[in-house]
């Protein structure tokens, strides 16, 4: 036997502190200066830790990922809000009432968004399910996709509401402006 001082003082990751057990058993004579874990909630626990990290930062990635959309959203419908200012002025003068124009910024927006989700869910399902493939393939163990459907939906809905504000702001100032 060696003394554990000497040990370490040779190789610091020679000698651990922690003692990992099965549940339920007894280590049979612990070391001073070391703790005794059950080997399974050890492992759990740090899976667990891993997992709380991993889905912070994805996260953190969707958030910013969705937040620059909006913004370039809520940028493009402004811009198209304010190129349609002659279309709105000749719609005003053969009758219609600023509350009609603005339904139809409204609508119309909305329309341009929606069609927008739709078709960027539909263009990343492909790649999804292919690397879900693959992944099965390579693991050989069963993978699916799997959709954070919540997570869908405040992105849409955000978008929405920022796109459908920008353009009513906008189309609220070009026509109280011409007025």
């Amino acid at each position: 036997m060696v003394a554990r001082d000497l040990v370490r003082a040779h190789d610091l990751a020679a000698l651990t502190d922690d003692i990992f057990v099965p549940a339920g058993n007894k280590a049979s004579a612990a070391v001073p200066g070391t703790a005794v874990h059950d080997a399974m909630q050890y492992a759990l626990d740090d899976y667990n830790t891993d997992a709380k990290l991993t889905d912070s930062l994805a996260a953190m990635l969707i958030v910013i990922a969705v937040g620059y959309s909006v913004i370039a959203v809520a940028n493009s419908m402004a811009m198209a809000a304010h190129g349609r200012r002659r279309d709105y002025a000749v719609m005003k003068s053969a009758g219609g009432t600023v509350r009609q124009l603005l339904k139809l910024a409204v609508g119309g927006t909305a329309l341009l968004v929606v069609v927008g989700a739709g078709l960027g869910v539909l263009v990343t399902l492909p790649p999804l399910a292919g690397m879900a493939s693959g992944l099965s393939q390579a693991t050989s163990s069963d993978v699916s996709l799997h959709l954070n459907d919540g997570a869908i939906v405040t992105a849409i809905v955000g978008t929405l509401a920022a796109a459908v504000l920008a353009g009513v702001m906008v189309t609220g100032r070009t026509l109280r402006k011409s007025a």
